[in-house]
């Protein structure tokens, strides 16, 4: 009897163990699914995120090509290497193509976030104009709201995020075209497959070329 439990006893530590988040992990959730919804007039564009490894895996399935129907139509997954660098892929098509981190593919509200909000420090605070504006719940999920300032297309703009354990679960920016941002319409906490995190085989992934642009650095 004591065997049986000095066995259960170890596999909790075990488990505990594994359950361990990563010093640089930008979640404080291990492995999830959530949906963002963003309004344009009257359309709406829904985003569904995945992640794993409590967030150094992401990847995003979208229909449409993306913001505002840019980009190839059709189901579209992206999933953001450790570099920060997004591949989206067009399984149908049987494409694969690779932007820079920070390039073309950013996108509002998603991808690996460039504040890690899961270790939130002062000078972070500092650097961002970061304010706590207190709670409120949204998909379920208590948040904390912050306000801060970011740079954009014509100098330092105003948003506001909803972050829980670390994730964004709304945002909302102003600019010279109007607010707007996106919103989480569901939240699951649960095992997601490796295979939404990797390109399938057989689909070759292209660099995209940022020279068609002009150098134009993306949104």
């Amino acid at each position: 009897m004591k065997k049986l439990f000095l066995a259960a006893a170890l596999m909790a530590v075990v488990s505990l163990a594994n359950a361990q988040a990563p010093a640089d992990a930008p979640f404080g959730v291990k492995s999830g699914v959530y949906t963002m919804s963003m309004s344009f007039g009257d359309n709406e564009m829904i985003t569904e995120y995945y992640f794993d490894n409590y967030g150094l895996k992401t990847a995003q399935v979208s229909e449409g090509g993306g913001m505002m129907g840019m980009g190839p139509q059709g189901k579209t997954r992206t999933i953001t290497d450790k570099d920060g660098a997004q591949i989206r892929i067009n399984e149908e098509e049987k494409t694969a193509t690779k932007f820079p981190a920070g390039g073309m593919m950013g996108g509002f509200g998603g991808g690996r976030a460039q504040i890690n909000w899961n270790k939130l420090t002062d000078q972070v605070k500092k650097d961002n104009n970061i304010k706590e504006l207190g709670k409120e719940t949204i998909a379920g999920k208590e948040c904390t709201k912050y306000s801060m300032t970011t740079e954009g297309f014509q100098g330092p703009q105003e948003q506001t995020v909803w972050i829980y354990k670390g994730i964004q679960l709304k945002n909302e920016m102003s600019s010279d075209f109007g607010t707007f941002g996106s919103t989480c319409k569901k939240f699951e906490e649960k095992d997601v497959p490796a295979s939404m995190f990797e390109v399938p085989a057989g689909i070759k992934v292209e660099e995209f070329d940022m020279s068609q642009f002009g150098g134009f650095g993306g949104f």
